[in-house]
């Protein structure tokens, strides 16, 4: 009877124990993988505010389609492939604008004309899926809230406003900044949690690896194959 009755706790230890660290895993990837996300997107939308900070509404406004070789354009695109090649994560860097139409359309883009099949034209309608990211940037930096694939691959985007007050204005945004970076590098950066997640699991397999051998060390003894001791 007594036998019986440590192999019922026994067993009822090995559940709570597979229960108990299956939580503080999951707990603990959780929040590892929330705060690596938070980070990395303080840190993108902090690289755009700089960024954009360095940028004149003088600079782009007026631009229109066909201007992509003219010196304003170029200037601008030089200026952004510059702050671009201090950050080696950055793949590309453009100035997009808002529409009273409620459109998005690109302005200037820093692949331009190196890169003529990954660049956008003056006018060309940004598909981004993330648009109500770019809307809330004309209030301040945003990022996208995961990455998305569009037609020149996969990103993570950071955006930031563009500021008029250069231009003696109220300061109110005229464009926005965005600065991609590669979709893998991202997810690289912020799933450091799957360490924790492999500890978890090795935990657990110890953990329920040592109560099966308990529970059969039990067992031997309740049909006395262990000898008895006096």
């Amino acid at each position: 009877m007594t036998g019986t009755c440590s192999s019922t706790k026994l067993m009822v230890c090995g559940i709570l124990a597979f229960v108990i660290l299956s939580a503080l895993t999951a707990f603990a990837y959780s929040s590892e993988d929330a705060a690596l996300k938070h980070v990395s997107t303080i840190g993108l939308k902090s690289t755009a505010g700089v960024m954009a900070a360095e940028l004149n509404a003088s600079d782009v406004e007026g631009l229109k389609p066909g201007d992509e070789m003219s010196p304003r354009y170029l200037a601008v695109a030089q200026h952004l492939k510059t702050m671009r090649s201090m950050n080696d994560n950055i793949l590309n860097a453009y100035v997009l604008k808002v529409n009273p139409d409620g459109t998005i359309t690109f302005l200037v883009d820093d692949l331009y004309p190196e890169d003529l099949l990954g660049s956008a034209r003056i006018g060309e309608v940004s598909r981004a899926p993330d648009r109500a990211d770019i809307l809330s940037a004309l209030s301040g930096p945003t990022t996208s809230k995961e990455p998305y694939t569009k037609k020149y691959g996969a990103f993570m985007t950071a955006y930031a406003p563009i500021d008029d007050s250069a231009a003696g204005s109220n300061g109110n945004t005229y464009a926005i900044l965005a600065i991609d970076i590669s979709a893998k590098d991202y997810l690289n950066a912020t799933s450091k949690g799957q360490l924790i997640i492999l500890t978890g699991v090795v935990s657990i397999i110890i953990t329920l690896g040592a109560i099966i051998g308990l529970g059969m060390r039990l067992r031997r003894a309740e049909n006395g194959s262990l000898p008895h001791q006096r």
